[in-house]
Parts: structure tokens; sequence; C-alpha cells
């Protein structure tokens, strides 16, 4: 049976998820991390029983023997892990969202296509069940005709959280609509099948004294003709939610992350018996399970930059935030 050896190019707070995570794939182990600092990615690896480390992706990969790569590092970044990885022939799986250019995502799923590596995205909600549920029943035709599909993402951060690159325009390309509402902005145009146009959009720093907006909303037409408003927002202090809102002629779904808050249907019953296994291991599961079989990513470089066009569309209708902190 063929060892994956997986190496993670950056190393932040979100790299005990992957960890954890691959800990659970059969035939599959961490080999290599890859960082800015010398000594940072050092303590990383040793901590992690990680035996080789660097700042150079050449190098760690040659001395690993990595056979994929997860792109861990900020956003503006991906760029380049993705680039590297995929012309050293490995495999990639690049946290969200896969860039913050429209141009630069081509380069990245062109390199990947051309290299004949894979390259899956980490919007793992798609994988969470009930929303697999809903999405078959709005498929199906079960919902009717959509009519009005709304999300809301309200994320309090801190003072702290934008003390380094978060909130910047050249590494995290925005704010909450590119960073915290990337997952739901993913999922809604998943569920819906893509987008129209942007109708409206207004961008406002209301509490962070950042580059980029702390609070927005959008409304969008689908490409299913339905309409919607989505809100994103850091500035909530005490506040973390997600959630989205369903109607179409035959009923309405509400739904965060967790569960099905509300459920009007026609003829359906809520569904029950969902299952609960951990998203993050659902990603990688399947990322590795396209490298063996050579199918595609459930989430794939394709699909996923429509996300980062989304909110590219977003931020040009809305223009420069408007600053009401004073």
């Amino acid at each position: 049976m063929t060892m994956h050896k997986i190496m993670l190019i950056g190393h932040g707070g979100i790299s005990s998820k992957y960890l954890q995570a691959f800990s659970t794939v059969p035939n599959t182990k961490i080999v290599g991390v890859v960082g800015r600092s010398p000594e940072r990615v050092k303590d990383f690896g040793i901590a992690n029983g990680i035996q080789v480390y660097g700042t150079a992706i050449e190098e760690v990969a040659k001395n690993s023997g990595a056979t994929a790569a997860v792109i861990l590092t900020p956003n503006a970044l991906h760029y380049h892990g993705v680039m590297e990885a995929s012309r050293l022939g490995l495999h990639c799986l690049c946290e969200k969202p896969l860039h913050i250019s429209r141009e630069k995502q081509v380069e990245m799923i062109n390199s990947c296509k051309t290299n004949n590596v894979k390259l899956a995205v980490s919007y793992m909600r798609r994988f969470i069940p009930h929303f697999v549920r809903i999405k078959e029943l709005i498929d199906s035709g079960k919902l009717g005709r959509l009519l009005v599909v709304d999300a809301s993402i309200k994320n309090y951060r801190d003072k702290e959280y934008y003390s380094s690159w978060h909130g910047t325009n050249d590494f995290d390309g925005g704010g909450p609509f590119i960073q915290q509402g990337s997952h739901m902005v993913d999922l809604v145009l998943w569920l819906t099948g893509g987008y129209q146009k942007v109708l409206e959009a207004r961008r406002f720093q209301v509490y962070h004294e950042i580059e980029t907006e702390d609070h927005g909303y959008a409304v969008v037409r689908y490409k299913n003709g339905a309409v919607g408003m989505i809100t994103a927002s850091t500035a909530t202090p005490g506040l973390n939610t997600e959630f989205i809102e369903i109607s179409g002629t035959k009923g309405s779904i509400r739904a965060n992350y967790q569960k099905i808050l509300d459920w009007n249907v026609e003829g359906f019953e809520l569904p029950t018996n969902i299952d609960r296994k951990n998203n993050f291991e659902k990603l990688v599961e399947d990322f590795i399970s396209s490298i063996e079989t050579g199918s595609e990513p459930f989430v794939t470089g394709e699909s996923a930059k429509t996300a980062t066009e989304l909110v590219m569309d977003i931020y040009e209708k809305a223009g420069d935030p408007l600053k009401l902190t004073d």
C-alpha cells in the first residue's frame, strides 16, 4: 500500500486541525514542514515529531520525500505555495480562499493541471451532512423554485487578531467577506449553483482600525434566479454565529454549521441520524482518495475559485470601506 507523505507549507494555528485529521487517515504521514522563521519552524517540527523542517519548499520536499503539500500560509501567499509544490509534482490541498486574485487563481489551477497533480481547496463545509441533504433537495426541485437565499456570518475578532497581517489588503485580501465569510460564501454558491451579479454592496469600518471592512453586506442575484443578502462582520463583540436561510416555492430551511434550525418543506420530514464526523477528516480523506483513485476532489480549485470571484465583485461594487469608527 502506498504511503502518502504530506508536507505542510505554513504552520499557523489552523495546522493543528490538519495534524489531527491526517492522523486518522491510513497510510498517511506528515513528513515535513516549511515556515518563514527558521527557529519557529524548527520548534514546530520538533514539537510535532516532524523530522524535516526548513524555510525552502523545494529543499524540504526533496529531503522529506513528500508526495503532497498542504498550503496553510496567509491568503496572498497561497499562490507561491501551490505554484512551487505543483512544479515539484506534489498534489496540493490549499486552505481557503484559493487566492485573493482572480488571475492568480487561474494560474494555480493551470499549474496543477500542467503538472498532473490534484488541487483541492478546504471548503469543508460542503461535507456537512445536512447541507449535502439540502443540496440534494434543491437539485431535485423538491424545494420548488428558489426565491430567497440569505446568509449571515458574524464572527467577532478582537484587536489582537488584527495586529499582524489580518485585515490587510496585501495579505488577507479584504475583511470578513474573504476571510471569516469565505466558507459561507462558497456554501451559498455551491447550494445555488453560482451567481449572476452583485446588485448592491456596502463595506464599513465600525469597530476596528484596519485597512479593510470589518462589517458589510451584499445583495446577490444567483444563477437559479433567487436573490439574497450576505452579511459578514467581525465587529460583533460576544457574538459568533453563522446561518443560511433558503426559501423556495415549496418551503423554507434555516440552518447553521451545526444543525438544521428550521425545516418547513412540503412532504419531507426533518432529516435525522445525520453523521457528525469531523469535516476536516472528511476533507483530508477525500483529498487522499482523489490521489489514490485518480478522481477529482470534492472541492476542486475550479469550483472553489468562484467564491473569490464573488467576493471581488462585492468589493468592486462596494468600493472602499466607509469609516464609522470615529
